[in-house]
């Protein structure tokens, strides 16, 4: 978690650096046009920390109409029902990401242009518009991120669980 909060600060530093450099530079007359790009793809990630780090802070939006009319077991048990709704959501998207990063699909082909030739998966090949990169660098925090919201999901459950056995 401290990592991640660490990392969320760090992309939220470089994200505000280049949007600084961006109007320095086109005050100067000399745009950097790729700074866009790639603060844009920043914020993504950032969005993605940002909602694993929720998840282990049970930090997400809630209304509280109903765990506030409820007993301590009654929410317990609405905190279960939640987590295990969240580790459905994850297990969807883990399923989706597997299909997407065909895994099987690239070490069958061999390479990402192969994969791209055969089954029209341009994950592996499709570049940003001006930075020159490869955008599955910055899709890889989706699987990467989905492993940290899974482990603070599991995390979360074990404490429901002993909440409800107490």
């Amino acid at each position: 978690m401290r990592a991640e909060a660490a990392l969320g600060g760090i992309l939220v530093g470089a994200i505000l650096l280049l949007l600084l450099a961006n109007v320095v530079s086109r005050s100067a007359g000399r745009p950097l046009i790729w700074t866009d790009e790639l603060a844009v793809h920043l914020m993504v990630v950032l969005a993605l920390v940002g909602a694993s780090l929720g998840i282990a802070m049970k930090g997400h939006m809630a209304i509280g109409l109903l765990p506030d009319r409820l007993g301590p077991r009654g929410r317990a048990v609405l905190a279960l029902l939640a987590d295990l709704s969240v580790l459905a959501f994850l297990l969807v998207m883990a399923w989706i990401l597997w299909r997407w990063f065909d895994l099987p699909g690239l070490l069958r082909a061999g390479s990402g242009a192969a994969l791209a030739e055969q089954s029209f998966n341009f994950v592996y090949t499709d570049p940003t518009n001006t930075l020159g990169l490869r955008k599955i660098w910055f899709w890889l925090a989706l699987p990467l991120t989905g492993v940290t919201a899974l482990i603070h999901c599991l995390a979360a459950l074990h404490q429901d669980i002993g909440a409800l056995r107490a």
